[in-house]
């Protein structure tokens, strides 16, 4: 009887033993299911943060590419900053060590290059001001220019139009322009074999505004067939950038009043009947013209 109740109370102990074995196997299972689920949460947590970073990255290197500057040092900064996204990016790609430690270090980083790029935005935006209130001065200046250089055109174009009315002011004048055929006698005759001289007789109108003093006359005059009667020495004269022949000169005293003058060409057998022309010119200008019959 006492051996029976002794292997009862072995086996009783055998199946606490046993008992506590299987709740402690229980709790541990429990235990290893909750570790193994949270551990499990936590690494898709990470990598859902991990995603997201590089997700926000690549959003900040195409923020980056959006920024346009013409400064070249600018330039120069922003290209650094995207080099340094890129090498964020590249070591996330090989990131294996599933910690917040890490993440949150991505994060700071992240951070950090969005402070960058906010003061870059910010640099740009005040260089683009001050981009446009330079375009804008330069536009306000060229017109300002613009508006010098025509004033002056006008006033050159306005001088030069003076220097025209004073030179056409300062021009002499005449009237009652006339050429003869004379004889030997200084009287006026018909027919070109009594003729000895031809006279050309004009007035040279008064004029206070023409310079005084000596003044050379040409008298120029031209046959039916178009030939100018020469003077002997076959000599020339100047007028509007050439050189032109005359039949006779004379030199005359002029003090700005009016004067009579008369030019003189001796005649050398080359008068031919029909109409001929005079002209008269004096410091370089046509002042006079008129016809007449030889017969």
């Amino acid at each position: 009887m006492a051996e029976s109740r002794g292997k009862n109370k072995k086996d009783n102990i055998y199946i606490g033993v046993l008992a506590t074995l299987g709740v402690i196997l229980v709790i541990l299972a429990v235990m290893y299911y909750m570790e193994h689920r949270d551990n499990k949460r936590y690494i898709s947590e990470i990598t859902t943060e991990k995603i997201s970073l590089e997700n926000e990255l690549k959003l900040l290197s195409q923020d980056y590419d959006s920024l346009q500057t013409s400064n070249d040092t600018l330039n120069v900064q922003l290209k650094m900053e995207q080099e340094k996204i890129n090498e964020l990016l590249d070591r996330m790609k090989v990131f294996r060590n599933n910690s917040y430690f890490e993440i949150n270090k991505y994060k700071k980083e992240l951070g950090t290059l969005k402070g960058v790029l906010r003061d870059y935005i910010v640099q740009i935006d005040s260089l683009n001001t001050r981009n446009q209130l330079l375009t804008a001065e330069n536009v306000r200046v060229k017109k300002q220019i613009d508006w010098v250089k025509d004033r002056n055109t006008k006033l050159e174009e306005s001088t030069e139009t003076m220097k025209e009315v004073i030179s056409k002011a300062a021009t002499l004048s005449l009237v009652d322009l006339a050429c003869s055929p004379i004889n030997r006698k200084g009287k006026e005759v018909k027919k070109i074999s009594k003729t000895e001289k031809l006279v050309t007789n004009f007035t040279i109108q008064k004029n206070v505004t023409a310079s005084t003093g000596a003044k050379a006359i040409f008298v120029r005059i031209t046959r039916p067939d178009e030939v100018v009667l020469g003077n002997p020495e076959n000599l020339l004269f100047d007028f509007e950038n050439t050189k032109l022949s005359y039949s006779a000169t004379r030199e005359i005293d002029y003090e700005g009043e009016q004067l009579d003058v008369a030019v003189f060409w001796d005649n050398d057998g080359s008068l031919i009947e029909g109409e001929y022309k005079v002209d008269v010119f004096a410091e370089g200008n046509h002042i006079g013209s008129a016809k007449f019959l030889m017969k």
